[in-house]
């Protein structure tokens, strides 16, 4: 999500400027916070105190009106003194606690309800829409439902003879000659300025066009590449502050670090004398202990949410894991506390991956060893993929007895629940389960973008070849092990594309020989001499993988591009989507603003792309060396792994698996990939990976509950426990992982999963029995039937 919500008051004084027309009031709001000076207000501002006044506050607050948060028609004084009876003070607001900090002043308009109206600009996949009612205000109820819609294209301008002829029917004449030049200039600030969403309700209309409350969301990405070279900072940009609960010290600082930096860190204290502490690599797995927790002990167990991912400034992992052991031990419990540590991380062929995270976590761990030792804290290091399992286990026994404190080590198999029963056996037995009070009987109760849905196309054979640009030589080499080891006759790249590399060519393993692959440096120079090459994989940074994206597009014989990207602004994204289109070629992601491992995709014995069943050790402990039967699809590529092995435990392994991304805006949805492997006649299951965030999963419950989609699915979101985190000032997991409604809670989306058939578990600790449940029956009715093991060609030398 590369969106964020300006403040209201800057977000009318944005577009002020460049709303300049005869039939626009002058916009005239302050901002009031602990610190403003109300002499140094009047004196710069007259109006303050000549004019009745509106003030409500500047937070993020939906309803405001119907909360009682709106005071107006007063003066100055009584507005003084309404603020001051609110600011810093602890309210509740739909069960979320927190201070009013700020809010914003401006002028009352006198009008009729008659004079209010409703508009609205917000921008999708594949254009910007505008949304128009005749009746606005606090009461409007349904917008969805009740007001009119126009939709315009990337590359269209506005229509002058359909704002009038579509939007504004209901609306007097003498108002449309006003409001039609307004919705001009209006939807032209909001393609320039890089907004993604603008909503002003009440419109007010007099003798004047009045925007008297507003909503601006701007793409901050998109608005920093049009700055070119100033920073947002130098344009003094605010954003509203969510209501909620302050941050404290240690998560502002962590807030610091994930806004100034290349890698994501995010954390919220939930319990300070929680029993349970966590730090999790990956945006999707962070939530899993999370829920698990929630779900077998209780939130009150939980101390705190800590995700770590990408590729941070060097020592700020280590920091990270110097606050999160402080605030941990900061509260004494006599029973101590488990630190649970935790990586889905797929470990590449150089050895790194999650080697260096181990390294500067013992490092801190060590430097701790006191505090450790006095709260009583118990270590659990779990390991997601298989990972030098040996050199790890010696170096935790090491670690255990510097320490002197107790340490396990757990791996791919072990489940949360198996985890937690080592630490909590008796309070897991204590603890009831809980049942969900939301049951759902039908999926009628939701509403979906729409039933076009088409299968996306066959991917990947056996015969694909693909350039990969700006993909460092260790992955390039896992790619090749994959190949190898896919009994592939040849490999799958073509070519590198590296834009500042020196070389010419690259020397790699494959198997006991060494091949040599040519390094080019621009994508037409590697088309020109690769004819048989269709598929272009991107793993350069975002201002490169934008140009060299948009440049392939206009080559007709790329017809499948991989953006293993993160950090695109949302405008780049759809502006390639829609050239994609046009073109007929399948984009797979980008990634979130700093997930381009969200983004993979793997087929044994046709292709790998992205961080996919890492390195030769994992591919061969999670059968990828062979096709299966069960095709995948989720919008995330580190807990893929993690998924991927489970199959393979548990089935004749994987057919397919693909990772969407995370980002607002993605290429292909779940539902194009679970309608292709329905009609693949090698696919018998289909697992559906959700998360919080999204109704794509409930595209395909519509599809189940239609009798598009008839063959076995498997299907569990994950971040149950997210309603627990509603209060909590940080997002949490991807990009993705967030929910603006019902329908895009985990809990919903997994009841509307199970009422149309799909299986689907108590937990994601039950996937591995569900698999087997589904995969048993399927062999026993013959439509499965198992091959035996193949011997594996040998890698040689360890590459």
């Amino acid at each position: 999500m590369t969106s964020k919500r300006l403040s209201e008051v800057m977000g009318k004084q944005a577009l002020a400027r460049h709303l300049k027309c005869e039939h626009v009031a002058s916009v005239r709001c302050v901002s009031v916070d602990k610190d403003s000076d109300w002499a140094t207000l009047e004196a710069k501002h007259p109006w303050l105190c000549s004019e009745n006044l509106v003030v409500k506050p500047d937070q993020l607050i939906k309803r405001r009106g119907k909360q009682g948060l709106v005071y107006m028609n007063k003066t100055l004084t009584e507005v003084k003194e309404w603020i001051a009876s609110k600011l810093d003070q602890q309210i509740e607001i739909e069960g979320v606690k927190g201070q009013l900090k700020k809010f914003i002043v401006e002028p009352y308009v006198v009008h009729s309800q008659e004079d209010e109206y409703y508009i609205c600009m917000y921008a999708d996949k594949e254009s910007d829409n505008i949304l128009f009612h005749h009746e606005g205000g606090v009461n409007v109820g349904n917008i969805d439902e009740k007001a009119v819609k126009m939709s315009v294209s990337l590359d269209e301008e506005m229509n002058t003879d359909l704002i009038k002829g579509t939007l504004l029917t209901s609306v007097p004449k003498h108002k449309q000659e006003m409001l039609v030049p307004f919705i001009q200039l209006l939807f032209k600030v909001f393609r320039k300025d890089c907004l993604t969403y603008v909503e002003i309700n009440p419109l007010v209309v007099t003798d004047k066009i009045h925007l008297v409350d507003a909503a601006i969301v701007l793409d901050i990405l998109a608005y920093a590449d049009k700055l070119q070279g100033e920073t947002l900072e130098s344009k003094n940009l605010k954003f509203s502050d969510a209501f909620g609960r302050e941050l404290l010290p240690e998560e502002a600082k962590v807030a610091q670090m994930d806004r100034s930096g290349p890698g994501e860190f995010k954390l919220a204290v939930i319990n300070p004398k929680g029993r349970i502490w966590q730090m999790t690599g990956g945006g999707a797995s962070s939530l899993l202990m999370c829920d698990a927790v929630c779900d077998l002990l209780g939130q009150d167990h939980l101390g705190n949410f800590a995700q770590f991912s990408g590729k941070p400034v060097e020592g700020t992992r280590a920091e990270f894991t110097r606050i999160i052991v402080d605030l941990m031990t900061r509260e004494k419990v006599p029973e101590g506390k488990l630190f649970y540590i935790a990586s889905t991380v797929a470990p590449v062929a150089s050895g790194k991956g999650g080697s260096d995270i181990f390294t500067q976590t013992v490092d801190v761990l060590k430097q701790n060893k006191e505090k450790l030792q006095e709260h009583k804290i118990t270590i659990a290091f779990q390991q997601g993929v298989v990972s030098n399992g040996e050199g790890k286990k010696q170096a935790l026994q090491q670690l255990e007895k510097f320490l002197g404190i107790p340490i396990r080590q757990y791996g791919p198999k072990d489940t949360a629940k198996d985890i937690l029963s080592k630490y909590f056996e008796k309070e897991l037995h204590k603890k009831e389960s809980k049942k969900n009070d939301q049951t759902i009987d039908s999926i009628d109760t939701y509403k979906t973008p729409g039933q076009h849905w088409k299968p996306v196309k066959t991917l990947f054979t056996k015969d694909t070849k693909a350039f990969l640009a700006g993909v460092p030589p260790p992955v390039v080499q896992d790619t090749l092990n994959f190949d190898f080891l896919g009994s592939r006759q040849t490999p799958s790249v073509a070519a590198l594309i590296q834009p500042d590399s020196e070389e010419t060519e690259k020397k790699f393993k494959w198997g006991d020989s060494v091949i040599t692959l040519p390094i080019y440096k621009r994508i037409d120079l590697a088309v020109q001499n690769h004819t048989d090459v269709d598929v272009l994989a991107m793993f350069a940074p975002p201002p490169v993988a934008f140009k060299g994206t948009m440049f392939a597009l206009k080559n007709p014989q790329i017809k499948t591009i991989l953006l293993n990207v993160g950090g695109m602004s949302e405008l780049q994204v759809r502006q390639i989507l829609q050239l994609a289109k046009k073109k007929g070629v399948t984009i797979i992601g980008p990634g979130s603003l700093k997930h381009p491992m969200q983004v993979g995709g793997i087929k044994p014995g046709c292709f790998q792309f992205g961080r996919m069943g890492g390195n030769a050790d994992n591919v061969i402990a999670s059968k990828l060396y062979r096709p299966g039967s069960v095709g995948l699809v989720s919008r995330t590529g580190g807990l893929s792994n993690l998924v991927i092995h489970t199959i393979a435990q548990h089935t004749d392994g994987l057919y397919q698996a693909i990772a969407i991304g995370g980002g607002s805006y993605t290429g292909t949805s779940m539902i194009d990939h679970v309608l292709n492997y329905q009609q693949n006649p090698n696919v018998k299951i289909i697992f559906v990976l959700g998360e919080v965030g999204t109704t794509e999963e409930l595209d395909v419950a519509m599809a189940i509950k239609d009798g598009q989609v008839t063959k076995p699915v498997i299907a569990y979101c994950i971040g149950t426990s997210a309603d627990l985190f509603e209060q909590q000032p940080t997002q949490f997991g991807h990009g993705g992982l967030t929910f603006v409604d019902a329908n895009e809670k985990a809990v919903r989306k997994n009841e509307a999963l199970k009422c149309v058939g799909a299986v689907v578990p108590d937990s994601f600790d039950e996937l591995g029995q569900c698999l087997s449940q589904v995969y048993q029956k399927l062999v026993k009715e013959g439509i499965i039937v198992p091959k035996p093991e193949t011997d594996l060609p040998s890698l040689g030398t360890k590459a």
